[in-house]
C-alpha cells in the first residue's frame, strides 16, 4: 500500500504502465501530482508474483472536513471513507490487472485490498465506495451487505469514420448544422486564440488549477466530493509529449482547456473547465473542442474516445455512446 505523495515510486511500475497500455493518468508522478495539497489523500495498491507486478488499485481517501478546507485526513482520528477513484478519471473503476489474472483472484485482491486498507487507516474507516463501477465489473465487488446505486455514466465514441466530414455527415440534420455554426463562428473570432499541443510551454499551470476549481466546484455534490486538481498537477502534464492539451484565450486570459491523454487505441478526454459567459467566457466552446478532438484522434488512426461523465444527453448528439455505471457501497463490517 502506498502514497505517491510520499512513498517512492515502486520497482516496475513503469514498466507495468507502460506493458498494460495504460495511460499517463496512471503514471506514479501524475497520481503524486494530482493529490499535493488536497483534501483527498491517494492511496494505491500494488499486486506482485514474485517481483512482477500484476495488479494495481487505486483510491483517494477522505475524513470530514469543512466545506473550503484543504485540510488532509486524519486517519485514526477521524471517519475516514475510501474512494475508489483517481483524480482527473471518469471511465470506469481504477483498478488494472494484468490479463493473465482470473476472475477469481482479481476478486480475492480486491477483498485483500479492502483488508489492508483497513490496517494502514485504522478504526476510523467507515467503509470503502466503488464509484464508477461498470455492469461486467460489478460481481467483482458485490456481495451481501453492500449497498447497489445507480451512478452517473460515462461515455464512449466508437470511430467509425475516415474524416471529421464523415462524422458530421452521421449527427442529425439539426445537430450537424448547429455544429457548423459553432465551429466557423470560433475559427472567425478575431480575439480568439485556440492552441493544440503536447509539452505546452506557453501555458501557466496555476492559471488552469484556479479556472478548473471553479469548474469542479459547480459540479461537485455532497454525495459526489470532487477535489480540484493543484498547478502540480497540471505542471506536470504539460511536460509530457502523451497528453495534449487544447486552449481557448482571449489576449492573455484563459478562457477554457481540455486535456487529452493519449492511447495506442483509445484515448482518454479527461479534465474540461471553461470560464462562464457571464465570467467573461464564450458560448460555443464546449462545441468546439469536441469537434476538434474527434478531428484529431481520426487523423491520429484511433479506435475509441473515452468521453467521461456529465453532459450525457449532449455527448450522445455528438456520437458518443452511454456506458451505465453503479455505484457500490461497503459498510465496515462486510469489507474483506
Amino acid at each position: 500500500m502506498l502514497d505517491p505523495c510520499r512513498d517512492p515510486e515502486p520497482d516496475g511500475w513503469e514498466d507495468f504502465r507502460q506493458a498494460e497500455g495504460l495511460t499517463a493518468l496512471w503514471a506514479y508522478d501524475v497520481i503524486g501530482a494530482s493529490c499535493r495539497g488536497s483534501w483527498a489523500r491517494p492511496l494505491l495498491a500494488v499486486f506482485r508474483e514474485g517481483r512482477r507486478i500484476t495488479a494495481v488499485i487505486g483510491a483517494v481517501y477522505i475524513g470530514l472536513r469543512s466545506p473550503g478546507s484543504s485540510r488532509a485526513p486524519r486517519p485514526r482520528r477521524e471517519p475516514i471513507i475510501l474512494d475508489v477513484r483517481l483524480p482527473g478519471y471518469s471511465n470506469g473503476p481504477t483498478w488494472h490487472f494484468s490479463g493473465e489474472v482470473s476472475f477469481e483472484a482479481r476478486r480475492a485482491m480486491l477483498r485483500l485490498f479492502e483488508r489492508a486498507a483497513a490496517r494502514r487507516l485504522g478504526w476510523g474507516l467507515a467503509g470503502v465506495v466503488y464509484r464508477m463501477v461498470t455492469e461486467g465489473e460489478l460481481p467483482l465487488v458485490v456481495r451481501r451487505g453492500v449497498i447497489v446505486r445507480e451512478s452517473p455514466g460515462s461515455t464512449v465514441m466508437p470511430l467509425r469514420w475516415t474524416s471529421m466530414e464523415e462524422w458530421l455527415g452521421s449527427l442529425s440534420k439539426n445537430r450537424r448544422k448547429t455544429l457548423r455554426r459553432q465551429i466557423r463562428w470560433v475559427a472567425e473570432a478575431g480575439d480568439l486564440l485556440v492552441t493544440t499541443g503536447t509539452a505546452r510551454s506557453d501555458l501557466d499551470p496555476v492559471e488552469m488549477a484556479e479556472l478548473n476549481r471553479t469548474h469542479t466546484a459547480r459540479l461537485a455534490a455532497r454525495l459526489d466530493p470532487r477535489a480540484p486538481l493543484p498547478a502540480a498537477y497540471f505542471g506536470g502534464l504539460l511536460q509530457r509529449e502523451d497528453v495534449c492539451v487544447i486552449s481557448y484565450h482571449a489576449g492573455r486570459r484563459l478562457l477554457a482547456f481540455t486535456v487529452l491523454f493519449d492511447h495506442e487505441t483509445t484515448p482518454v478526454s479527461a479534465t474540461w473547465a471553461a470560464l462562464r459567459p457571464e465570467e467573461g467566457g464564450r458560448k460555443d466552446l464546449y462545441f468546439d473542442v469536441h469537434a476538434r478532438l474527434v478531428r484529431k484522434v481520426i487523423e491520429d488512426g484511433k479506435k475509441e474516445l473515452l468521453g467521461g461523465r456529465g453532459r450525457v444527453e449532449i455527448k450522445k448528439s455528438l456520437g458518443y455512446e452511454y456506458v451505465p455505471m453503479k455505484l457500490v457501497a461497503v459498510p465496515r463490517w462486510v469489507m474483506g
